[in-house]
């Protein structure tokens, strides 16, 4: 106990925590370089109580053995302090999801949040009620949460994570008073609330099933075969394309890009040169600003 009292003591100090604890390992850091001069204390504080804050409670009701806590990792940039207790910054969420019985992880998230304003002092815990959102701070680390989770639960079960949606779509309601950036309701908009909404209405059912059959063969059949993995490709371009014609400016297409893009090129790179070639002009329609990696396909 007292070995374990002293790790963590450890682990504190340095300032990173990646510890698991309920649904998630999750490591958490906070950079604050442009405020660290009169802040120092209240960011070392602020790691720690998200670090608590995410890896310390139950997300869901499901029971979670050891060896199923999903890894992700939440960074926060803290660019500006906008009046004494309030900041401006820029949040990272990523997460990752073993590859089957392999060693490999799947990126399963990639996502940069550039509208972030939130209230803190130091030595404030964080506390959060899905029926009773006071803060955008635990507003909006609960929502990746959920975010998560929803991902990895709609990777091994047909639209299963659906709870975890809707609880995002509850925040994103619970939190319109209050003027937040980031959650505006422009559907041209990427905000929070907006890809709430995406993965809720029925037209997102067609990403999320594109979303279980693509990691149902990954897992399958990806490390057993380039075969597989060729056909799991071309399977993703055609979900992708239909979203694509029916709602090009989804913000599920960004999302998938930004974390998937590159595995799926590396996927159809085995291809014969007919279907590399249809998938580099139909994946380059989508996604006209990532050339370089669409490249591999070429």
């Amino acid at each position: 106990m007292i070995l374990k009292c002293l790790f963590v003591w450890i682990m504190a100090a340095t300032g990173v925590f990646s510890l698991s604890a309920q649904e998630l390992h999750a490591t958490v850091k906070v950079h604050g370089q442009a405020i660290e001069g009169t802040h120092g204390q209240l960011i070392a504080s602020l790691e720690e109580a998200l670090y608590n804050f995410i890896n310390g409670r139950r997300w869901n009701d499901f029971s979670v053995r050891p060896n199923e806590k999903i890894d992700c990792t939440f960074t926060l940039l803290i660019t500006d302090a906008l009046s004494a207790g309030t900041f401006r910054g820029e949040l990272y969420v990523q997460s990752r999801k073993q590859a089957g019985s392999s060693s490999r992880m799947m990126p399963m998230l990639n996502m940069r949040d550039k509208q972030f304003e939130f209230d803190y002092t130091a030595y404030q815990p964080l506390l959060f009620d899905l029926h009773a959102v006071r803060d955008n701070l635990t507003a909006t680390v609960a929502y990746y949460v959920y975010l998560i989770l929803g991902l990895d639960a709609d990777s091994e079960t047909p639209l299963g994570g659906t709870p975890f949606f809707r609880a995002m779509e509850q925040i994103a309601v619970a939190v319109q008073p209050y003027g937040w950036k980031g959650w505006e309701r422009d559907r041209n908009s990427r905000s929070r609330s907006v890809m709430a909404t995406a993965f809720n209405e029925g037209s997102g059912e067609v990403f999320r099933k594109m979303w279980f059959q693509y990691h149902a063969r990954e897992v399958d059949q990806l490390s057993a075969s380039a075969v597989g993995g060729v056909e799991n490709g071309i399977f993703a371009v055609a979900a992708l394309a239909q979203l694509y014609d029916e709602q090009p400016h989804s913000v599920l297409i960004p999302l998938f890009g930004d974390a998937k893009l590159d595995e799926l090129t590396l996927q159809l790179s085995n291809a014969a040169a007919t279907e590399k070639q249809k998938a580099y002009q139909t994946l380059r329609e989508i996604y006209p600003t990532r050339n370089a990696v669409l490249e591999k396909l070429r």
